[in-house]
């Protein structure tokens, strides 16, 4: 089996919650600034708006990373993006389901690393800038949305670290709804900072709308993302220094493409031609036989991203109505959205209960698709709407003569083993 070169990407290999001590593996250090802001040097006003920077920034690419990125990890065990490469690499291991237990699989540690460096900007924005509320609810989110990305992407059990009195300290092992729940009162917080500021207030309804979906609470859910326009986007930005690896990998590397129909549960996103998933031909991919397709929406490395939006505000709503028996208001509110772009024409009322899920869980696919939100959806319809994996995630026969695995969520990094309160996970489920 040929191994292919990585993608340049940092990569920084410390024990979880160790990276902080380590200026150069650190986001805050490395990440969104031409000039690099020493560590010693942060306690003041300016480096708190260093820190600041660099968390934003070092969320962003955890977001959109290459090979080890949120979005294209959590699309490719989704049914979003099929492995166009050869070797093991991590996205084909999300990609055949055979997760190890631990693994390196999920972009685990940078997603543990943003959540620690947006805490410690949080921190510093207090002491040191208390009048930037705002800044400090935006930090706040993001945090939230670290942990809400942990939540639907990991196994239940992981541990989550905080620095107490400026010193990093491991945390105990929570189930997945106790990380949703922290997620859920970290938006909490956001919305109590970001009172004063529209966009970082609905980017925190949002997020917590979502936390509220995951939780089975969609009456809940709905109330969160009520007053939240649908025209309304939190984007994240993208140069070609601070690069949207999405499109790298896809139309670079080429070691994943948009994928068709994928393990026969899969959704058409390239055959059906739909105008919200636009796609082109870029070639073959580096396994010498999988025509890849990009993504044009991402169109090149500096393509911004959507991580919150006022669709997705609709889609929740339309998901509480179909939860509390208004099917007719629920096709009406995606209707509603369908209206907002050219060549989408009404949907009809699916004629059963199980349809009309699919029918809404479609729309989300299609709307929201490479945005990270894929893989939570599935493991959502196994644990909230009564289907099984097999019925639900990509299964059956893989490539070159090989089969699907069976694993619906990602383990931790070998590095999480430091931590001495963590044993394994708990639950590999749904």
């Amino acid at each position: 089996m040929t191994l292919i070169p990585r993608i340049a990407e940092r990569r920084c290999r410390p024990g979880v919650l160790l990276w902080l001590l380590a200026a150069g593996c650190s986001t805050l250090t490395d990440v969104g600034a031409p000039d690099v802001v020493q560590l010693g040097a942060l306690g003041n006003a300016a480096g708190a708006e260093a820190l600041r920077v660099g968390s934003i920034g070092g969320f962003a690419l955890v977001f959109a990373g290459a090979e080890q990125g949120q979005i294209t990890t959590s699309g490719s065990m989704a049914d979003e993006f099929f492995n166009a490469a050869t070797g093991i690499i991590a996205l084909g291991v999300a990609d055949i389901r055979v997760v190890p237990e631990p693994s390196t699989s999920y972009p685990y540690l940078a997603v543990q690393r943003s959540r620690l460096d947006a805490r410690r900007a949080i921190a510093a924005l207090q002491q040191y800038v208390p009048a930037g509320r705002a800044r400090v609810g935006e930090l706040f989110a993001l945090a939230a949305y670290t942990e809400l990305f942990l939540g639907e992407n990991m196994c239940s059990g992981i541990p989550l670290g905080e620095i107490v009195n400026g010193q990093l300290a491991f945390g105990q092992p929570v189930s997945t709804d106790e990380l949703l729940g922290r997620a859920q009162a970290d938006f909490d917080s956001a919305l109590v900072y970001a009172v004063d500021s529209a966009r970082i207030s609905n980017l925190a309804r949002v997020g917590r709308g979502r936390a509220l979906l995951d939780r089975g609470q969609f009456a809940g859910a709905a109330a969160a993302v009520a007053g939240v326009p649908t025209s309304y986007a939190y984007v994240l930005q993208y140069s070609a220094t601070q690069q949207n690896g999405v499109f790298n990998i896809l139309n670079t590397a080429k070691w994943i493409t948009v994928a068709d129909r994928e393990g026969g549960n899969g959704l058409d996103f390239r055959s059906a031609q739909d105008p919200r998933v636009p796609t082109a031909l870029v070639g073959k991919g580096v396994d010498g036989f999988t025509d890849v397709y990009g993504y044009t929406r991402y169109a090149s490395v500096s393509s911004p991203i959507v991580l919150a939006s006022g669709v997705e505000a609709r889609l929740i709503e339309a998901e509480a109505l179909l939860r509390g028996g208004d099917a007719a208001g629920a096709l009406q509110t995606l209707n509603a959205l369908r209206a907002t772009t050219p060549g989408l024409s009404p949907l009809a009322l699916a004629p059963t209960d199980a349809a009309r899920v699919d029918q809404l869980f479609r729309e989300r696919a299609f709307w929201l698709f490479a945005t990270g939100h894929r893989h939570g959806d599935l493991r959502r319809l196994v644990r909230q709407f009564g289907r099984t994996p097999a019925s639900v995630f990509p299964s059956g026969a893989y490539k070159s003569g090989q089969v699907y695995g069976d694993d619906v969520t990602f383990a931790p990094d070998v590095a999480q083993l430091d931590n001495t309160n963590y044993t394994g996970c708990a639950s590999r489920g749904a």
